[in-house]
């Protein structure tokens, strides 16, 4: 017998999607999530496979972002380009590259430019060789596939900036004046623990 929609929609309801619009966004956030833990397992396969057991997923990214367009650039730029903040850590990606010997630095006036050595370049090309084979073959048999991408490109475009601005906003909000009431309140709106059966004695 089928469940009535209302105790159904019920049933799936939690804090992060209470009604049809916190449920599209948390839909849309769990799709997020799921996608790129799946990218990075599939990008951290086929770098190891290609010879690059040692790298996680940020070095990989670093490796093909410091080869994109074959031209040297700084590791600020590095970062803008994977709209990364943690420069700090993009260093830290990129010496473990050079230490590997995959990217070489390259002086610039008073800067350092990275760009790949041979063997990053072939690694990195090996990598985009079996990346055709055995992603962008099952892409280009799906029906309407380039289009799905270039709309949902569009759409995530759209969203970074989305997230960006409501992250810039957050940063602005005081928590102290923010959660004064709420401390108090939070104590006799929180469902009580359900408590465990006792156990007759034995």
């Amino acid at each position: 017998m089928p469940f009535a929609d209302a105790n159904f929609d019920k049933a799936k309801s939690w804090h992060l999607s209470e009604d049809s619009d916190d449920a599209a966004v948390t839909d849309f956030e769990f799709a997020l999530m799921q996608v790129y833990e799946a990218y990075q397992r599939y990008a951290v396969a086929l770098a190891r496979l290609v010879g690059e057991s040692e790298l996680n997923f940020n070095e990989v990214v670093v490796l093909h972002v410091v080869r994109m367009q074959e031209r040297a650039k700084d590791a600020a730029t590095i970062a803008q380009l994977i709209n990364r903040e943690d420069l700090p850590n993009v260093l830290y990606n990129l010496r473990k590259l050079v230490s590997l010997g995959l990217v070489e630095k390259v002086k610039n006036g008073t800067g350092t430019l990275f760009k790949v050595t041979d063997r990053g370049w072939r690694e990195t090309q090996r990598y985009a060789d079996l990346r055709n084979q055995v992603l962008l073959d099952a892409f280009s048999r799906t029906p309407n596939m380039v289009q799905r991408m270039a709309d949902v490109e569009w759409t995530l475009d759209l969203m970074a900036g989305m997230y960006d601005a409501a992250a810039r906003e957050v940063a602005s909000i005081n928590p102290d004046v923010l959660f004064v009431e709420d401390e108090s309140a939070s104590a006799t709106q929180r469902p009580a623990a359900r408590k465990s059966p006792r156990k007759a004695p034995r």
